[in-house]
């Protein structure tokens, strides 16, 4: 017997003992059901499918709320005894739902009192007077421990409900209700779940009908339960929220609760265009009909709101954050696109400007990330910063970008303010010089690196030597940590360890990090057997950028060769010092001259003939990367 000791008096165990012999809670519902829930049902439909955590159900949400249904106390001249029969008869005694009786009257705690029939039981309490208890929603209040479980003694009877064309039935107790349905069976609602869902119902967004008990997120201390409208969450630090539609939809995507998310904050609110948003512990989710449910956060988030919103220029967003090149991510809206890259916020690029970026390849070209928002200037023109140069609008010349190499020059003039005004051109190659047209002049600059060759001091060092020659063209005769510059000091095991190695690994992309390391800076990235396209961008983009690229090839035994070399099988990394639009030429320093074979210190050659001999193709068939190009990024 799951109920409290019966009294202690012998007279009292006389009478109960036979009535109580044969009856428990667990088997006191064998007739048949009336058109009340069933016990089946609420078995099988208890838990949705769409449930983001398995978990019993346990202590409620909060602890025990202000019952916000019950029924008026009974008048205090009706007896226990009377109360429970009344009641009895008024459900159709012998012949109504709960039948014949099983028990006599059987005490329980705090001077209530139960009595078993073949269809159910009733409870009086002098509260709340008598109301019974049969079925699917006695099933659900027995998981819960009946009276001695959070939910109380029952305050009400059970009372028929349709929502949205799902019948079913409730019953209040003093510490939350019981649902029942046709398409969720039974379960208990509770604590600030209740609170929400009855005010969800009282402002006309009803839940529907409960679809499974209360859940606990126990790693995070929140609780959920899903209804066939949607879930409500709480959080004891975000409060009870719905969650429905596109918008939960979405979220369930992201991983529910233990998503990027996390937990609602507010409530699904209308704004621009009969949109919807919902705030949430990691970001805002929206809703559009033209445009779909999308998640902004982070910074994305306070760029969007620098904007306005949904109700700025941006609109609504039409994708989730993508990650791309560097470790960055972008986010297209209705009026533009959004970009993040880590060390920097977030900014938009829009209309003729974005037109343009497009024309460098977006964040992957020699552009790069956005450092600004798109800026007024001179004659009604704009300009927005980016990480490899300048874009310019103005309504004469159109939209154009500056890149790094020409825009030093272009300041000394003054931008688009002096006298030069905005670009009229993209910058274009005219032999090895880098030219750009503007409203009233040309700038151009030689794309020749005033490199100081060196000789490696050993067979293995041209990663080190090659590593050297930049390092000192560029003006960094000291590392990020304090080295001092120097063929060894490169070849260290801190930065290319090459003494490590034997040999400078391109597999371990050791070229990349020692010169990365060395800088402070992620300044070059790696290419393995590249394009002929991409070594012409990585050169030309390199020089951009001032910094030279490197590249790694490898030669045959049998095959072609350059610059005097033997016909042998090697690997060998050497430095471009130039290039020549006209010939489609790079020039480049090798550091084995002298020292391993002759040759000259900076020789010329052919940029698709040098690629796709000696750049394109593993020679050495042991699984292992070998070739390719070391490009500025």
């Amino acid at each position: 017997m799951k109920h409290s000791s019966i009294a202690s008096t012998c007279a009292v165990s006389a009478l109960f003992a036979l009535a109580l012999a044969p009856t428990t809670h667990a088997d006191s519902s064998s007739a048949s059901p009336s058109p009340s829930p069933s016990v089946s049902t609420a078995a099988s439909e208890a838990t949705p499918s769409t449930s983001p955590t398995a978990s019993a159900h346990a202590t409620p949400s909060e602890a025990a709320p202000t019952t916000t249904t019950i029924t008026a106390p009974p008048p205090t001249s009706i007896s226990p005894a009377d109360a429970i029969r009344q009641r009895w008869q008024d459900m159709g005694g012998e012949n109504g739902v709960l039948g014949t009786a099983t028990s006599e009257l059987v005490p329980l705690r705090d001077g209530a009192f139960i009595q078993f029939y073949r269809g159910g039981q009733i409870y009086w309490t002098a509260q709340y007077g008598a109301h019974a208890s049969r079925d699917g929603i006695h099933s659900a209040y027995s998981a819960q421990k009946w009276e001695n479980g959070p939910l109380g003694f029952p305050t009400s009877d059970e009372e028929n409900q349709t929502i949205a064309g799902i019948r079913g039935a409730l019953q209040s107790y003093e510490n939350g209700q019981i649902r029942w349905s046709s398409q969720g069976g039974a379960h208990p609602i509770w604590g600030k779940i209740l609170e929400r869902y009855e005010t969800a119902e009282a402002e006309g967004r009803s839940l529907g009908w409960p679809l499974s008990d209360e859940m606990k997120d126990a790693a995070n201390g929140g609780a959920y339960q899903h209804f066939t409208g949607g879930s409500i969450y709480f959080h004891p630090s975000t409060g009870a929220h719905r969650v429905t539609g596109g918008i939960r939809n979405l979220w369930e995507a992201q991983g529910w609760e233990r998503g990027q998310m996390g937990y609602p904050t507010g409530e699904e609110t209308t704004t621009a265009g009969g949109g919807v948003y919902q705030t949430f512990q990691g970001g805002t989710a929206y809703w559009h009909p033209r445009t779909g449910t999308y998640y902004v956060h982070d910074a994305m988030l306070g760029a969007y709101g620098r904007a306005g919103y949904e109700w700025g220029r941006y609109g609504y967003p039409l994708s989730n954050e993508t990650p791309s090149a560097n470790g960055g991510v972008f986010q297209i809206f209705q009026g533009g696109t959004a970009y993040w890259h880590p060390g920097s916020d977030s900014y938009f690029v829009h209309d003729a400007i974005f037109n343009t970026y497009g024309f460098y390849n977006w964040e992957r070209g020699e552009l790069g990330y956005p450092s600004s928002d798109e800026t007024p200037s001179a004659n009604g023109g704009v300009y927005q910063i980016f990480q490899g140069g300048t874009a310019y609008w103005s309504p004469r010349s159109g939209s154009h970008a500056v890149p790094l190499d020409l825009l030093a020059e272009y300041g000394n003039h003054g931008y688009e303010r002096g006298h030069l005004g905005y670009p009229t051109s993209e910058p274009y190659w005219d032999g090895n010089r880098h030219k750009q047209n503007f409203e009233h002049g040309v700038l151009e600059k030689t794309n020749d690196f005033n490199i100081t060759w060196a000789g490696q001091p050993n067979n293995y060092f041209c990663g080190p030597t090659s590593g050297w020659m930049i390092l000192n063209a560029i003006g960094a005769p000291h590392s990020a940590q304090g080295t001092r510059l120097s063929i060894d000091a490169v070849a260290s095991r801190d930065y290319m360890n090459t003494v490590g190695y034997g040999y400078t690994s391109f597999h371990d992309r050791r070229f990349e990090y020692g010169m990365n390391r060395w800088l402070g800076r992620d300044a070059y990235t790696t290419i393995h057997t590249p394009s002929v396209e991409q070594v012409r961008y990585s050169v030309k983009s390199s020089f951009s950028k001032g910094l030279p690229t490197a590249v790694d090839a490898q030669e045959r035994r049998g095959g072609p060769h350059y610059n005097g070399h033997p016909n042998s099988t090697f690997s060998h990394i050497m430095v471009v010092t130039s290039y020549d639009a006209n010939t489609d030429s790079m020039r480049i320093a090798d550091p084995g001259v002298h020292y391993l074979w002759g040759g000259e210190e900076q020789f010329w050659y052919h940029l698709p003939s040098f690629t796709q001999n000696f750049l394109q193709t593993e020679v050495e068939r042991d699984g292992r990367e070998h070739i390719g190009i070391y490009s500025a990024r």
